[in-house]
């Protein structure tokens, strides 16, 4: 087993605590020495008073000791009975009262341990050598009972020194450790996949943490069990095989839910692999919770390979690093929630929409055959009932062909088929697919020249985005006219096709959600429109494929104007 090592904040307690003795007989000797001839009742009280504080504060924890509104309690007490005994020994009126100030006033705006004991020195002696033993005295330097104001000076500049120095230590290492935070914030935000953030938290601890190893293991939300997930400087694959079995949250008591810190983890009975523990020299451990949103994630584990009392400020920094890391796990494990839902749902609705293609093909196909009188004349109620059938099964498999697309377009399996398409003959088939609107007192007027180019694009997708702006537009005007105006700009190399509609209009807050998959102006059950949502989409997510940009100016009421400005040719990065 590794020896055991008292930790930072335990030698910084001793070490305060022994400098503080040292201050104290030294400014015992001076009173003694540069005082009113015998020792009176105050002083020894005093001293005897500052001793027995110094007896009282080493029975604190080594963490409440070095605390600092203890550790500046204690300086204000030093600096009122000392400069109260030099007032009260008649020292007061030399220069050492003076001197001793000025060693105070070093401390604090300096944060140097040798520099500050340096010129505390220095000013003893130079007060000793100029103001104590005049020039022709006859009391030497060496034998003038004042020589005593060297050590006070270089104790208190020992003492106040150290303390300097170790608060500006303190600062240096708080403006890392906020630095680092920042530095693992970012890093672990970067990222929603869950495997990264934890791969880049790990290797930032172990980068600005000075612990040998570090675990994560998260909570199994099916089964309520803690699992191990990821490790840094410890096999991971013995490390999961020895907490193979699981343990379960509601096993785990309540004040687990807590930092603990463990000293000893190979003998400490709250240790569940001891024998581990010992193989990989892993002796003290601190387990700081993961919680985000009120909810315990999983624990953040550190180990050291010597015994390690963690410090308040280790916990607090540590806690505060869980807190950030929790965040990122939580977020990542509802993107992967999310992404797994999507999936799920993208594939049951291709499934769906491939299954439903067959019977709605059957549908058309009999209709078609009713239609054309192959299977006998109709009367004029049954034609009408016939076309009714015939225009619903056609919107029903637009939709289906739709949910295809949309489906195809999140999975990224959309592709161009690039070809040369004359515009001229793409619009005169695309006016064939549109009869005079029955029950709508509406005109579809089409604007284009007699003369137009051919393009080098995917048809089949220029005419999906045409029709499902043409249909929404059709879809949401009752009365006035639906335009499609086409318009080529040689000079840029591009064609624009604009939509416009005397309708309903969009509303200024509807407008930045059009475009999303599935949205609705109305999705109540007792809307006046039907769909699913998905022309928009569709018609958006295709342009862009295309190359181009589509854009849309409404105002409720009045109408609205989609522009859809494709390239003549496909930028080689789209194909």
């Amino acid at each position: 087993m590794t020896p055991s090592k008292r930790s930072r904040s335990d030698n910084e307690g001793r070490t305060f605590l022994l400098l503080r003795y040292v201050l104290i007989v030294a400014a015992a000797y001076l009173f003694l020495f540069e005082g009113q001839p015998g020792a009176s009742i105050l002083s020894v009280a005093l001293i005897a008073t500052a001793l027995l504080s110094n007896v009282i504060v080493s029975q604190f924890s080594e963490y409440r000791l070095m605390r600092p509104i203890v550790v500046g309690l204690i300086i204000c007490f030093d600096i009122a009975w000392i400069a109260f005994g030099l007032w009260y020994e008649g020292i007061f009126g030399s220069d050492i009262f003076f001197l001793y100030f000025l060693i105070l006033f070093l401390a604090a705006v300096g944060q140097n341990l040798f520099l500050i004991i340096s010129a505390g020195v220095v000013l003893g002696v130079i007060d000793l050598i100029l103001f104590v033993v005049p020039a022709g005295a006859e009391t030497t330097i060496w034998t003038s009972p004042s020589l005593v104001r060297i050590p006070f000076m270089f104790i208190t500049s020992l003492f106040y020194g150290y303390l300097a120095e170790r608060v500006g230590n303190e600062k240096k290492i708080g403006a890392e450790r906020l630095q680092a935070l920042r530095e693992i914030e970012l890093a672990i935000t970067s990222s929603l996949d869950l495997h990264a953030v934890l791969d880049v938290l790990l290797e930032k601890i172990d980068v600005f943490l000075p612990y040998a190893v570090t675990t994560v293991t998260l909570v199994n939300r099916k089964t309520g069990e803690l699992e191990p997930v990821a490790c840094r400087n410890l096999d991971e694959k013995e490390w999961k095989a020895v907490v193979a079995r699981r343990i379960r949250l509601d096993k785990v008591a309540p004040e687990n839910y807590t930092p603990v810190i463990i000293l000893n983890a190979q003998t400490d009975p709250r240790s569940y692999q001891s024998d581990f523990l010992r193989k990989n020299s892993l002796v003290s451990y601190l387990r700081v919770p993961l919680v985000a949103k009120n909810e315990l994630l999983g624990f953040l584990t550190f180990f050291t390979k010597e015994e390690h009392a963690f410090s308040g400020e280790e916990v607090k920094f540590l806690t505060t690093l869980a807190s950030q890391a929790a965040i990122a796990i939580h977020n990542s494990q509802l993107y992967e929630e999310m992404s797994r839902s999507n999936k799920i749902k993208d594939e049951f609705l291709n499934v769906i929409s491939h299954e439903l293609r067959t019977p709605i093909n059957v549908v058309k196909g009999y209709t078609q055959l009713l239609k054309d009188g192959v299977l006998g004349e109709t009367n004029s109620q049954q034609t009408a009932a016939v076309n009714t059938i015939a225009a619903r099964s056609k919107d029903l498999l637009d939709m289906i062909n739709s949910l295809l697309y949309a489906t195809s377009l999140e999975g990224k399996g959309a592709r161009l088929e690039a070809r040369e398409v004359s515009l001229k003959d793409f619009l005169l088939e695309l006016k064939t697919d549109y009869e005079p609107q029955s029950g709508k007192e509406i005109s579809l007027i089409w604007d284009y020249p007699g003369e137009l180019p051919n393009i080098e694009t995917d048809g089949p997708k220029l005419k999906q985005i045409l029709q499902n702006i043409i249909n929404n537009a059709i879809k949401f005007t009752e009365r006035g006219a639906v335009t499609t105006s086409v318009r080529y700009f040689s000079d840029a190399k591009k064609v624009e096709f604009i939509v416009a509609d005397t309708g309903i209009g969009i509303s200024e807050a509807e407008m930045p959600y059009i475009f999303e998959r599935f949205h609705q102006v109305d999705s109540s059950q007792t809307r006046p429109f039907e769909g699913v949502g998905l022309g928009l989409y569709i018609a958006k997510e295709f342009t862009e494929l295309l190359g181009g940009k589509v854009t849309v100016e409404s105002e409720p009421d009045k109408g609205s104007t989609f522009t859809i400005a494709i390239p003549c040719e496909i930028a080689s990065s789209n194909e």
